[in-house]
């Protein structure tokens, strides 16, 4: 018995083969071969999977969600130039939405970054409508959580341009707003010898 391969079957689910292939395809599922037959029901779910899901319409409030979070993208990659393995120890777009984010005229991301004694914290908000994003960090000392961290130097660029600066108080805090471009690199030198290195 000759057997029709998936690409055929697949073309013959969606109705796409000429009549005289069409008829032959169907007299030999009529012959009952299981290995085609089989094939055929699979690809028929795949099909009504895939139209359901092409008649969907995404609610508006969702695309402009969407639309609105797009400048606050998280870091692609941290690095710290001592060695210092940097990892991302929270993100608050992993956790669900919380009730009433729709109505929301803010969109504001917070993440934090470990590299270490270091601690960044950073927040990202922009409005609903606008362009610029508003950047706010802090950087501790995990080991001397009450040591000050004043005058850290905090530089964010993309590529070659400096983008915006930023010199922490004595709490080790920052804030700089800047339009979103790609990719943006932030560095906060700390004691000298390191510096975070991310991407907001």
């Amino acid at each position: 018995m000759e057997h029709f391969d998936i690409v055929q079957w697949a073309d013959f689910v969606r109705g796409l083969p000429e009549s005289a292939d069409r008829t032959a395809m169907e007299e030999h599922l009529s012959s009952g071969c299981q290995a085609c037959g089989g094939a055929v029901r699979q690809l028929r779910k795949l099909v009504a999977v895939a139209d359901a899901e092409a008649r969907y319409k995404v609610p508006n409030y969702a695309v402009d969600y969407a639309k609105s979070i797009y400048p606050l993208q998280q870091p692609a990659k941290v690095h710290i130039i001592a060695h210092i393995h940097t990892r991302l120890i929270y993100d608050s777009f992993r956790e669900p939405l919380p009730a009433g984010i729709r109505g929301q005229g803010r969109i504001v991301r917070h993440s934090c970054y470990e590299a270490g004694d270091h601690t960044l914290e950073l927040r990202q908000e922009i409005e609903r409508g606008c362009s610029r994003v508003t950047l706010v960090g802090q950087i501790t000392n995990q080991k001397e959580p009450r040591r000050q961290m004043p005058d850290v130097p905090v530089t964010l660029v993309a590529g070659k341009e400096t983008v915006a600066r930023a010199v922490s108080n004595e709490f080790g805090e920052f804030v700089m707003a800047y339009e979103p471009r790609a990719p943006l690199r932030l560095y906060v030198q700390v004691e000298r010898a390191a510096r975070f290195l991310s991407r907001p």
